[in-house]
């Protein structure tokens, strides 16, 4: 009998070149030293077609301090609920009050209609994000800001390399955000870039990030060590070996902190000033990371649409679940497939139960969360998304074969 587990839900984006060239560099002196940081800024640049790129320390730096510059104090700022905490956090923190628009269940994306609805003069800005890769309606979203002279911020952290009509994400608005973290599509262990076509605010965001420090050298060794680990544990033979069993023990057991490891934002607070760690500068070593990695971007988002077919074919007959669009135009890159069902618990536990390493989504209806509920709105979308949203996985490492096993013991499930 085959007691091999599956191909982990997730891998992180890393080589052991990478590895070796944080290593050479911070043993050698070079990490905060070359002009990297102009080029890959200028690479990002010309990669989303706008005037300016802006590298950050971190993606959600970059909403923050694009709030920061955009809005008035006391201002609100329209968003979607369905994020994570510190995405609300960094709104308030600039200086802004979130106003929670309710989201579309199959995209998982803000409403069109709900921004239409509450956009009023006391509107400073609204923020979207094209979630799970997805890109939201953003022309039709772009033009109801401009006709209305409000700034479009886009939260484009999980959609490096998606277009629009042959037009990058995060370039129609006033501003874009990327990602560079550990679980992006790029990932210099953390980072991101800030992208804009107005000069003023290039000018206002270079200046603030211009006289940070550097992130610490001990911060990006700390984080290094912490990717090193995932990698260690998704790792294919000890993962299918090992810590596969490990995680579906605690999965079936209730043991939440084994599982947690896997995930972020588990314990959402407010922060109604932005972190002291967070205010630094990427390092060059960093945007050298990032600008190995360009080039494979576009390949292996063909591959995760490729997986999202499969998944879309093998899938979508059945009853009760929602599945994202499928789109082949490069407007989705499918950083997970998410699936929503009413009962995804029962379906998860089925799966783990069948060797099939999928997982409940870690992100919430903040709208809903004790920690904002000075800001309370009636989200029944993003509620319900919240508590219905399944991760299968799509990463170019993950193969085919695994995904039809997969879709089989979905299937099964519905066919008991």
């Amino acid at each position: 009998m085959d007691f091999a587990g599956p191909l982990p839900r997730l891998r992180i984006y890393t080589t052991i070149g990478q590895y070796a060239r944080v290593i050479s560099d911070v043993l050698a002196g070079r990490a905060k030293r070359g002009d990297s940081i102009l080029r890959l800024e200028k690479s990002i640049a010309q990669r989303t077609g706008t005037k300016h790129a802006i590298a950050m320390p971190l993606g959600r730096v970059g909403i923050y301090l694009a709030v920061k510059s955009l809005i008035s104090p006391g201002q609100n700022v329209i968003m979607s609920p369905y994020t994570i905490a510190d995405v609300v956090n960094m709104v308030v923190a600039a200086g802004a009050n979130p106003v929670f628009a309710d989201i579309e269940r199959a995209t998982c994306n803000i409403s069109v209609d709900e921004i239409g609805r509450l956009i009023d003069d006391k509107t400073g800005a609204v923020l979207v994000t094209h979630f799970y890769g997805a890109a939201c309606d953003v022309e039709r979203i772009s033009e109801i800001c401009d006709s209305r002279g409000i700034p479009l911020i886009e939260d484009a952290a999980q959609a490096f390399g998606v277009r629009v009509n042959g037009r990058s994400v995060g370039s129609f608005g006033s501003a874009g955000i990327f990602s560079f973290g550990m679980y992006k599509n790029v990932n210099s262990f953390f980072g991101g870039a800030l992208v804009t076509n107005d000069d003023e605010l290039a000018g206002r965001v270079r200046e603030e990030v211009g006289v940070l420090p550097y992130q610490s050298t001990r911060g990006l060794l700390k984080k290094t060590s912490e990717v090193l680990q995932i990698d260690i544990v998704t790792a294919p033979l000890l993962f299918r070996s090992l810590f596969f069993w490990v995680f579906r023990f605690a999965y079936l057991n209730g043991i939440d902190s084994k599982n947690d490891k896997m995930k972020i934002d588990v314990d959402p607070v407010l922060k109604e000033t932005i972190p002291n760690q967070y205010l630094c500068r990427p390092t060059p070593l960093q945007a050298r990371l990032v600008l190995q990695q360009l080039d494979r971007v576009d390949r292996d988002t063909g591959s995760r649409v490729e997986a999202a077919k499969l998944y879309h074919q093998g899938l979508n007959d059945l009853p009760g679940l929602i599945l994202p669009p499928m789109r082949t135009d490069g407007s989705h890159m499918y950083w997970y497939y998410p699936i929503q069902y009413e009962k995804r618990g029962d379906l998860v536990r089925y799966a783990m139960q069948h060797r099939r390493d999928i997982s409940e989504s870690y992100h919430r209806n903040c709208a809903d969360l004790p920690c904002f509920e000075r800001w309370y709105t009636d989200c029944p979308n993003a509620r319900e998304t919240a508590e219905s949203v399944i991760y299968l996985p799509t990463y170019p490492r993950y193969s085919r074969d695994e995904i039809e096993k997969t879709i089989q013991v979905i299937r099964s499930y519905f066919g008991r």
